[in-house]
This record gives structure tokens, C-alpha cells and sequence, in this order.
């Protein structure tokens, strides 16, 4: 379908996104009502789907449109820059039998992070100012010399305690993340929400003000949705999530997702309603993969054109009902007349991508799963840019 009315391309969008939220509502933790689909994964087929079959309606008329055209935007705030030190650290261990053990460590971006000396592809422990405040304390010696110093979490007991080979080293390391704790979020205000974790120091998170201010046009979110229909279709496509979309920032600075809906078409969701109407209590967590890429003109341009080709699209997008369709993103455009038009959440991402010139053309978005973007799938190759480890929002302020 071809849209001359900008204003009802966004209703319809909009309208497909909040179809796809109150359905999961009604879907979440029924177990009674199934229906028939035909899945295809890695060449086997398989009938498994559960779900309720009622279809909300929305009056599309009805629907408050924000923006008077949706347009891809680079608005990139920038962060309060911190000085930048990595190398090894000693951290004192919880144990006293372990007592100091070596960890590579990283301060940038209001963050401490340390990582085991093997392996500093997975953080060990992030300490992030920007989420939770953290009182420093300097440990001197009797010369005045610091030789250690110590992070402790606002409202808990747990504590951080580093130092490095010598005191000169350690003070260098002292300095960056006073400068990192100054300028963040934590700073300005208490921050404790994370306490209600268990080792929440282990999990790499962001909160949903930082997103809202550093969420870019081409950012990746993963779903792990409620229910027994969304943990079968994890099963069967080995994957941490069952659903993605992408973010677009708007030039008034707004964020949206585009997503491909379960059956209501390419949906337009703003972030806005997603916290106003606790849309994101509909998943057990969603995660965003930051895309690092130069945003430059043709990147917005070709992004643009995708948009306006698929956003509020009316052909059948199912979840767990994957087809092969084709390679490229020309090819998938070729088949918007067709009666029945098929394409799963993930492989819409995959033609952006493709289109963006950061996936090869070549392989088939058929091919692509929401695991195919987790950090843990190696198998990811992106002809440029690079997309950053997993980050969980966290809503626990809202």
C-alpha cells in the first residue's frame, strides 16, 4: 500500500503497535487457546502456536499523532566526557582466603568496569555511576600515599575495593573515577533501586532516562516476552529472545521503535506510550544493543526510505511463521501486493540493515533470528559499525 497521506501512515503504524500490546495482554499466561501455524525453522516444518485468536480493534481516527511526518534523525547528545584508563587493577575479594586477584579494568562513560584477565569480552562486575550512587573512600597509608580506594553502593553493605601496583598508579586510577562519579546521573541524585537485585553489579544495565537520552536511529531491542507461546518459539529458534525492533529518534528528539507486529503489519510505537502505559511490563526484559556507526547522510537517507516503504504496512508479519523469503531488501519491497506477505520481526531488521549496507546482501533475512543480534552469537558479521554488549533497561524508577 502506498500512503500520499504521511499523518495516516503514522495512525496506522501506531495503530498495528498497540494492536500487537493489547494482544499480549490478553495473551499473557493463557494456556487454553491455540491456534494452527506452520513453522519452518533450518528446513524442518512443525504446526505449534498458542495464542488467543481475538484481534482488537482501534479506531485508527481516534489515534493522537505527536509528529506531523516521521523522520530519521541523528541526535546525538553528547555525554559528559570523562577521562579514559584501562589496564589492570587489584580487587580485593568478598573472601578473605582469595584476598587481592587481578582484573582488567576499564573507567569511561560514568563507568568502572572489570573484566577477568582471560576473558575482557564479558564484563565480571559494572559499576555505573549513571544508575546507582556510590559513595568513594580513600585509603591512606602512613606516608599519606593512597593505596587503595573503595566504592560502596548507596543503601547497601556490598563493597568495592581496588588498588593498583603502587600508589601513583592507584591515584591515577583514583582520579578518573572521581571524574566519572562528578559527572553522573548518580551524582545529582540518590540512586538505590538496584539494591532490590541480587548482585546486580553483574548484569550490564541502562536506565530508561539514559536511553531516552542517548537511544539512536538503528539501535537494537531484544524482547523476552511472557508466556508459553513466546518460550516455544525461543525453544525453537535457540534463542534468549523471541522479539525485536529498532529505534528511530525523531529531530524533535522523540524515540520510537519500529517493530514487525505479530499480525497487525510493521507497527510505530513511541517510547513515550511504552512507559506511560507500562507497555514494557508485557516482557520479562527488554535489552537494547547500541549500534556505533557514522551517521551520516546516507545513512539517514537510506534508513528514511525504509520507513517509508514498510512502516504501517498491512501484509501478515507472524511470529513463530517463518518463510524463506528473499535476500535483499528490493526483493522483500517486491512483494507488498502479494496476497499473503510474510516477514518475522528479526529479518525486517536484517533488510534495514541490509539496506543500511552493514549486513551482506547475500544472505537471507530469512536466515536472521532475534539471537542472531544477542552479544553471545559470534556468528554476526557486520560489513561495518558494531553493535554494543546487551544492556538491560531498567524501569525500576518508573
Amino acid at each position: 500500500m502506498y500512503y500520499s497521506n504521511p499523518q495516516l501512515q503514522i495512525k496506522t503504524a501506531l495503530a498495528n503497535s498497540q494492536k500487537d500490546k493489547i494482544s499480549l495482554n490478553k495473551n499473557k499466561g493463557q494456556h487454553d487457546h491455540l491456534k494452527q501455524t506452520i513453522v519452518y525453522f533450518n528446513g524442518l516444518k512443525s504446526i505449534q502456536y498458542i495464542g488467543n485468536n481475538d484481534i482488537p480493534e482501534i479506531d485508527e481516527n481516534n489515534i493522537l499523532v505527536a509528529e506531523s511526518e516521521i523522520l530519521v534523525a541523528n541526535r546525538r547528545i553528547e555525554l559528559n566526557q570523562t577521562p579514559k584508563i584501562e589496564g589492570m587493577l587489584l580487587k580485593k575479594s568478598p573472601y578473605q582466603i582469595q584476598g587481592w586477584q587481578q582484573r582488567w579494568a576499564q573507567c569511561s562513560d560514568n563507568r568502572l568496569v572489570y573484566y577477568l584477565p582471560e576473558n575482557r569480552n564479558t564484563p565480571f562486575g559494572i559499576i555505573d555511576f549513571n544508575i546507582m550512587t556510590y559513595s568513594l573512600q580513600e585509603i591512606i597509608d602512613q606516608h599519606g600515599n593512597i593505596i587503595e580506594f573503595v566504592l560502596v553502593p548507596n543503601g547497601s553493605t556490598k563493597n568495592f575495593i581496588f588498588k593498583a601496583q603502587n600508589p601513583l598508579d592507584t591515584q591515577k586510577w583514583l582520579n578518573a573515577v572521581k571524574e566519572s562519579q562528578k559527572n553522573s546521573e548518580g551524582a545529582k541524585k540518590i540512586l538505590n533501586s538496584l539494591n532490590r537485585y541480587p548482585k546486580f553489579w553483574k548484569t550490564d544495565r541502562i536506565s530508561n532516562e539514559q536511553l531516552m537520552k542517548i537511544g539512536e536511529s538503528g539501535d537494537i531491542l531484544l524482547f523476552r516476552g511472557i508466556g508459553i507461546n513466546c518460550e516455544i518459539q525461543r525453544k525453537l529458534t535457540g534463542s534468549d529472545y523471541d522479539h525485536a525492533a529498532v529505534l528511530l529518534r525523531q529531530p524533535s528528539g522523540s524515540l520510537y521503535m519500529l517493530e514487525a507486529t505479530g499480525y497487525f503489519g510493521v507497527g510505530l510505537c513511541s517510547w513515550k506510550d511504552l512507559i506511560n502505559n507500562r507497555w514494557f511490563q508485557l516482557y520479562e526484559k527488554i535489552i537494547v544493543r547500541r549500534l556505533e556507526i557514522d551517521r551520516d547522510f546516507q545513512f539517514l537517507r537510506n534508513f528514511q526510505e525504509f520507513v517509508n516503504e514498510n512502516m504501517g504496512q498491512k501484509y501478515q508479519l507472524t511470529p513463530i511463521k517463518q518463510v524463506r523469503i528473499a535476500s535483499t531488501n528490493q526483493e522483500i519491497n517486491n512483494q507488498i501486493n502479494r496476497e499473503e506477505r510474510t516477514i518475522f520481526c528479526s529479518a525486517m531488521i536484517a533488510a534495514l540493515y541490509k539496506k543500511l549496507g552493514i549486513l551482506d546482501q547475500k544472505k537471507s533475512t530469512a536466515l536472521y533470528w532475534p539471537g542472531s543480534f544477542q552479544s553471545k552469537n559470534r556468528e554476526l558479521q557486520m560489513l561495518k559499525g558494531s553493535l554494543y554488549p546487551e544492556q538491560l533497561i531498567d524501569f525500576s524508577d518508573i
